[in-house]
């Protein structure tokens, strides 16, 4: 008689189980595989840099890190102040960052943290000593990570 009449013998009930169980693991082992070649960021960001091309290897834990990540979606400014200023600088203080790919436009910030130690001199000025002073940009629209500007504090 016909198989489809009669059914199927236990045999290759277990023989195509097997086969299904088979298939299953070298599934998960193929899904494992893909998973370990994916590097997954702890934090939402955008990616401002990646350090390694497609197809290089990379060693974990290694000194360079594979990407450089960063939350753009507040910007802050790292604001060298002349030691003579310092005294003049107050946490809240407004500020205006002007930048020259932006002619005739003013960023208001605001000082959201000042340095406890005095640094040494800026190459870029005459600055005996300098202070560190970080500035939260209000609406950083169209401002890019690492460009330079001018910022002018208002003074307490």
């Amino acid at each position: 008689r016909d198989a489809s009449v009669r059914g199927s013998r236990r045999e290759d009930v277990q023989a195509a189980r097997a086969r299904l169980v088979a298939a299953q693991a070298r599934r998960d082992q193929a899904a494992a595989t893909l998973a370990s070649r994916f590097v997954d960021a702890p934090l939402a960001g955008e990616l401002l840099q990646s350090k390694f091309r497609v197809g290089e290897y990379y060693q974990p834990g290694g000194a360079e890190p594979l990407v450089v990540m960063g939350d753009t979606r507040t910007l802050h400014v790292r604001v060298d102040v002349d030691e003579r200023d310092v005294a003049r600088i107050g946490l809240g203080a407004r500020a205006i960052l002007r930048v020259p790919a932006m002619p005739g436009r003013d960023l208001v910030g605001e000082v959201v943290e000042i340095g406890r130690r005095m640094g040494r001199k800026n190459l870029r000025t005459n600055d005996t000593k300098i202070l560190e002073v970080v500035v939260k940009i209000a609406e950083p629209a169209g401002l890019v990570v690492g460009q330079r500007g001018m910022v002018y504090i208002a003074a307490k």
